[in-house]
C-alpha cells in the first residue's frame, strides 16, 4: 500500500507544482500580489493568522474535552481497580489468619 502511494506521490507530485505555476490564475494572483500595498497585505496576514487561532483553540477545546473525559473515566476505573484489589487481600489475610488460627488451635489440642 505504501509503495503505491509513493509511486503515484512522485508520479503526479512535480506535474501539479508545474500546472499551477504555469496557469493563467497563477500569474493572476502573482500580479495582484504585487500591485498591493503594504497594509493591505499586513492585514490580510494578521486576519487570517486570527482565523487560524480561533480554529485551533476551538479543536484544542474539543480535545481537551474529550481527553478530560478519558482522564475521568480512567480514574474511576482504577479507584474501582484498586477498591476490589484491597477487598480481596483483605479477605485472603483474613482467611490465613484463620487457618493459622485453626492449625495453632489443632496443634495445641493434639498436645
Amino acid at each position: 500500500m505504501m509503495k503505491n502511494t509513493r509511486m503515484i506521490f512522485g508520479k503526479y507530485w512535480r506535474r501539479g507544482f508545474s500546472s499551477i505555476a504555469s496557469s493563467p490564475m497563477s500569474s493572476r494572483v502573482k500580479q495582484g500580489w504585487a500591485e498591493q500595498n503594504g497594509l493591505g497585505l499586513v492585514g490580510v496576514f494578521i486576519g487570517g493568522w486570527c482565523i487560524h487561532a480561533c480554529i485551533n483553540v476551538y479543536k484544542r477545546r474539543e480535545h481537551w474535552y474529550r481527553v478530560d473525559r478519558l482522564s475521568k473515566e480512567n480514574d474511576k476505573r482504577f479507584t474501582d481497580l484498586m477498591t476490589r484489589y484491597c477487598q480481596h487481600t483483605m479477605a485472603m489475610n483474613e482467611a490465613t489468619l484463620k487457618r493459622l488460627m485453626d492449625m495453632k488451635k489443632n496443634r495445641v489440642d493434639s498436645d
